[in-house]
């Protein structure tokens, strides 16, 4: 006994020992770690392909520069913050990388003027807006800026050599969410260079309206909200500015809503270089703002403070389908005497009256490319289509397809028409991606945060943005989610997948199932009814990517999904209409 005390005496006589280090680690100790882990990876060209090992410098270099502010530490842990960005872009090309790269070396010049490296983080920023993303106006302004605010900096020749290649070019504001809009500065003789508002569209669902921003490039815009006027008969209004814009030929300076939720969108422009879009509102609960790339687009999410009813059960467009657009093929194709009417199941067992099957990406999105040159934008169309079909002939359902030719359609549609004809499921189909050729196997989605890696790895891929970006829909997922009743989805998920397991097993060999998986999809957001994403095979893998490309394993995929929705509307109830 006495024994075991002296060991546990000694034992507590060595923790400040072994606590001492840690404590006393300061900006530069913690540096000299983020430093380290930075030039470490750019040793190991095996890691440098995955962007979870990228992502880890970042998220070592930003701690030190939020624990140590103001410290010389703190700026250099910013900018090799932004290099590790740029190096990530790099492998990736995805563009969101380089935005990112790009708002990291900005904050090194706002955080610390005064540091020796900021006019490098400026020119570094520069570099990235000239030759990544091919903005020449905004590399022009960084290059000026550059010039202007060091200009006794080791930086000068260099920023000096570039701005007056670039002197054609009017510089552009850069981008920013929710600022108040700046207009360009204009160098004379030049004009200034104007960003379009090519369309507004929206959906009217149940409880919320979606409007969407369509603009030609990323802008810098506010969002302003005044509340109803009491004594007058002012509503409440949504309005957003939109600087350095113009509208383009053909967008409506009036667009009728009427859906009990919005009266009317406005378009207009209270002074030159800005275009103001004004939401004319009749109820109003609260609003979310998601901004997307390619095209760049502001999404607008309005709730509705009674969640009032539609006064029109015929769902009609609120744009003029341009040329190519898969939703405007699909409404358009509806005969005038049937039209599309927006209703609920009625809670029958087997009842399932309409569904909408989504192909994944398509048009200029290709999605993943396999080892030998398959598309996922194709073998989804393939396969989307067999499942469209057998659906119809195995349950006598209604299908409306999403897109059904190589045409690109943004995310937000793909929801927004599904619940603009109110389907009674959406089934959003893929083939999965991994940069490690060997992974295989099946697996299905519905819409959820996920902490898990995996799982945000890959919405970050079907989403066409970065893990960040994943990440920051944490604070607007539940709101939206508040009528896509996630245990129907679920439960859908599970019961396609088990069918898709056991079906394809039966005629293939090497079958993994990898489980149904939650995950932040922006194709999912918004959905009024179950609604799930099947990833059917990796097409990165060589087997799987022949397979996919079979026609007849797509039909034996086909009909095991269509087997487990069968299953899925086999219990009584599976939908109670609100």
């Amino acid at each position: 006994m006495r024994a075991l005390v002296l060991t546990l005496l000694l034992l507590l006589l060595m923790l400040p020992m072994t606590v001492v280090p840690a404590v006393a680690a300061g900006p530069a100790e913690a540096c000299a770690r983020a430093r380290e882990s930075y030039q470490g990876l750019l040793k190991a060209p095996e890691k440098m392909r995955y962007r979870d090992q990228w992502e880890r410098v970042i998220d070592r270099c930003l701690m030190v520069a939020r624990k140590y502010p103001g410290t010389p530490e703190g700026a250099e842990a910013l900018l090799l913050a932004g290099k590790a960005w740029q190096g990530l872009y790099g492998v990736s090309r995805v563009a969101e990388d380089a935005h990112q790269a790009v708002t990291v070396y900005l904050r090194l010049p706002d955080e610390y003027p005064g540091s020796p490296l900021a006019d490098d983080a400026l020119l570094a920023a520069a570099g990235i807006e000239e030759t990544a993303l091919k903005d020449r106006a905004a590399a022009w302004g960084l290059y000026h800026d550059t010039l202007e605010r060091y200009p006794h900096g080791d930086q000068v020749t260099a920023a000096r050599t570039r701005r007056d290649a670039l002197a054609r070019f009017a510089p552009s504001p850069p981008a920013s969410v929710l600022a108040p809009a700046k207009a360009a500065p204009a160098v004379p003789g030049k004009p200034v260079k104007r960003q379009a508002l090519t369309d507004i569209r929206f959906w009217s669902n149940p409880g919320y309206t979606r409007v969407v921003l369509y603009l030609t490039s990323r802008v810098e815009y506010a969002a302003i909200f005044l509340p109803a006027e009491k004594g007058s008969d002012n509503n409440p209004r949504l309005y957003f500015d939109i600087g350095a814009a113009v509208p383009a030929p053909g967008v409506a300076e009036i667009t009728p809503v009427g859906d009990g939720l919005l009266k009317q969108i406005r378009t207009g422009r209270p002074e030159p270089g800005k275009v103001r879009v004004v939401l004319d509102l009749v109820s109003f609960r609260d609003y979310k703002i998601i901004p997307l790339d390619d095209p760049f687009r502001i999404v607008i999410d309005i709730a509705g403070a009674d969640t009032p009813e539609l006064k029109s059960n015929n769902p009609q467009l609120t744009a003029t389908p341009s040329p190519g657009d898969g939703i405007g093929q699909v409404l358009d194709a509806v005969p005038a005497d049937k039209p599309l009417a927006v209703q609920l199941p009625n809670g029958h067992a087997g009842v399932l009256r309409r569904i909408v099957v989504d192909a994944g990406h398509g048009g200029k999105d290709p999605g993943a490319i396999g080892p030998h040159g398959a598309r996922e934008k194709d073998v989804a169309l393939a396969l989307a289509r067999e499942v469209g079909k057998q659906l119809e002939e195995e349950l006598g359902c209604e299908v409306i397809l999403t897109r059904n030719s190589d045409v690109f359609l943004p995310l937000e549609e793909r929801t927004g028409i599904a619940n603009k004809v109110g389907a009674d499921l959406f089934i959003s189909i893929h083939a999965n991606a991994s940069p490690k050729g060997n992974v295989y196997g099946t697996e299905t989605y519905y819409l959820n945060f996920s902490k898990n890696d995996q799982a945000v790895a890959v919405a970050a891929r079907e989403n066409g943005t970065s893990l960040k970006q994943v990440g920051d829909l944490e604070l607007i997922l539940f709101d939206l989610m508040a009528n896509a009743k996630i245990n129907e989805s679920s439960r859908l998920a599970a019961e396609i997948q088990r069918a898709l397991v056991e079906g394809l097993d039966r005629n293939y060999s090497a079958v993994r199932d990898l489980g149904v998986r939650q995950g932040p999809f922006y194709v999912l957001l918004g959905a009024t009814m179950p609604s799930v994403l099947v990833e059917t095979a990796f097409i990165s893998h060589t087997r799987e990517e022949a397979r996919l490309q079979n026609p007849a394993f797509r039909a034996k995929a086909a009909e095991a999904i269509v087997r487990g929705v069968r299953s899925y509307a086999a219990v009584p109830k599976v939908i109670a209409a609100q």
